[in-house]
């Protein structure tokens, strides 16, 4: 594939979404190709049109409900294949210049999330999930929908955190907690 380095002039929300980007096409791909985790991840990547035409194509039949049809090409390949798997080998490391304001970021990412959500609805999350190893199924449900479950727990547990403590203060434990 091609990996970018995204550039912006639209302060730090645009240089933290060019940085995440540049994370997620040099590190992330490296390490999802390792750990046998990696699908097609957009238009930087090389497809290899025979397959993709003897398995239907790219493109699914809805917008809405298939938002992350290149996702779902690399599932379709490597469920239809016998012992198919998905290089990953970098050509070119190009630049693009975007428009990283903060609506165009909010609006990136809720359709990476919502494409997410719509992916652990489908057979191909669940057929890949009978079909890999152990350790590939578990890369691959952490690179696509475990990370978002992650990021949920993490942002709920600073509330849970603070609202235990505030209980532990408000009924007067902390004398009995110097014992310890």
């Amino acid at each position: 594939g091609f990996p970018e380095h995204i550039t912006s002039d639209f302060g730090s929300i645009g240089d933290f979404a060019a940085g995440a980007e540049t994370a997620f096409g040099t590190i992330l791909q490296r390490s999802y190709a390792l750990l046998g985790a990696r699908m097609h991840y957009g238009h930087p990547d090389i497809m290899n049109k025979q397959y993709m035409i003897q398995q239907g194509g790219v493109s699914k039949a809805t917008k809405t409900l298939n938002l992350s049809e290149d996702i779902f090409a690399g599932m379709d390949f490597m469920l239809r294949g016998c012992g198919r798997s998905i290089k990953h080998c970098e050509y070119f490391y190009l630049t693009k210049g975007r428009d990283l304001g903060f609506n165009a970021v909010m609006g990136f990412f809720s359709k990476i999330s919502s494409g997410t959500g719509e992916q652990i609805l489908t057979r191909q999350m669940f057929r890949l999930s009978q079909v890999l190893p152990l350790p590939e199924s578990l890369s691959f449900h952490y690179a696509h929908a475990g990370y978002y479950m992650t990021q949920a727990f993490i942002s709920l547990s600073m509330p849970i955190t603070v609202s235990t403590w505030l209980l532990v203060l408000v009924a007067g434990c902390e004398d009995s907690f110097q014992a310890y």
